[in-house]
């Protein structure tokens, strides 16, 4: 078992984890106080270049972003077939996300830095994120 470690500098680990024993491990200081939060806080980036754990329009906690670790779980089907022309570098992903977000009529500005952009983040998560749910709902 291999564990990566901070600092990891905008880099992604791939791995199949349907195949492998995967745990959530801690991060940050293990001294600091942790928010009382429940399922239903959401983490969302700031206007100050933060991220903020908020809960029920409450800031509960705000992280820089080197404190922070956000996990993408991505299933897909890869059936065979020559894969060299559809790689996703920033230019194609960015063409997907702003041809999908014109179809849906969502109002945005192109960013010109889409991987620093606090608004452009605030974009894709209204658009995308699916709202948790309330208990009993």
């Amino acid at each position: 078992m291999l564990s990566e470690r901070a600092p990891f500098g905008n880099v992604a680990v791939m791995a199949d984890n349907d195949r492998m024993y995967h745990r959530i491990g801690p991060i940050g200081d293990p001294d600091e106080a942790v928010p009382r939060i429940s399922a239903l806080a959401q983490i969302q980036p700031a206007r100050d270049g933060t991220w903020a754990i908020v809960e029920n329009g409450e800031v509960r906690a705000t992280y820089p972003d080197r404190a922070i670790r956000l996990s993408l779980v991505w299933k897909a089907e890869v059936r065979d077939r020559d894969l060299k022309d559809d790689n996703l570098d920033l230019d194609r992903v960015m063409a997907i996300f702003t041809a999908d977000l014109r179809r849906r009529n969502v109002d945005f500005d192109m960013p010109s830095d889409p991987l620093s952009s606090a608004a452009w983040l605030l974009v894709l998560q209204q658009a995308y994120a699916d709202p948790i749910p309330a208990r009993g709902e």
